[in-house]
């Protein structure tokens, strides 16, 4: 293989779209749009600039009124672009939740005791934020496996707690202690002590056990 051929290959790893522009740049495409509308508007608005500080010209009230309009349409414009950045930014959000739970895991060929005993591995070898992730990845597993509450890629903890307040409020205040404890050690990058670990550890072990204990199929 050549080196031309040999680069050809290298850049078509997904790691590399950036540089190759096959990722697709919102901000910039919003961007461009917002100029186009915004060039669009202004070569159709008619504005005698001339007559803008000239309260006796006929056109006068007009221009303003122009004037104010294309102010309007720019605060729209950028409303409109908040919105749509905010909208996708809680949209990727809200994919990696699940997907960052799950990361490294096998979830058709793994089961919720797995998860528990590489939690606790992990735990032992100092590795308590991947230790308390897969103990919340435990309880997802099991509500899963139990047709409970079937994974969603699409959605945050709290909205997991929310629907299952009413398909399954039962389990509610033990899952949601669960979930305060991964959400402060897991994005909030703050530590727990062993034995609050373990402590950690036993009440998602118990709350497992519940959950397959559910005859629900």
């Amino acid at each position: 293989m050549n080196f031309e051929n040999a680069m050809e290959t290298v850049l078509k790893q997904s790691k590399y779209d950036a540089l190759t522009g096959r990722l697709f740049d919102w901000r910039e495409w919003l961007k461009e749009q917002a100029i186009e509308i915004l060039t669009r508007l202004l070569e159709l608005i008619d504005i005698d600039l001339s007559s803008l500080f000239n309260p006796g010209a006929g056109n006068w009230i007009n221009s303003w009124i122009n004037i104010l309009r294309i102010l309007g349409i720019i605060l729209l414009v950028i409303l409109i672009l908040k919105l749509a950045l905010y909208i996708r930014k809680r949209i990727a959000r809200r994919n990696k939740t699940l997907n960052g739970i799950f990361e490294g895991i096998n979830k058709d060929a793994s089961t919720a005791a797995d998860l528990l005993d590489t939690s606790e591995q992990l735990a032992l070898s100092g590795y308590i934020r991947d230790a308390v992730r897969y103990c919340l990845a435990a309880v997802l597993l099991a509500l899963d496996k139990k047709k409970i509450y079937r994974m969603n890629f699409t959605k945050t903890n709290g909205q997991i707690l929310r629907e299952l307040r009413n398909t399954a409020p039962s389990i509610i205040p033990a899952l949601s202690v669960i979930v305060d404890v991964f959400n402060r050690v897991w994005f909030g990058h703050r530590s727990i002590t062993e034995v609050e670990f373990n402590q950690y550890w036993r009440q998602t072990s118990v709350l497992v056990a519940e959950v397959e204990a559910n005859k629900k199929k």
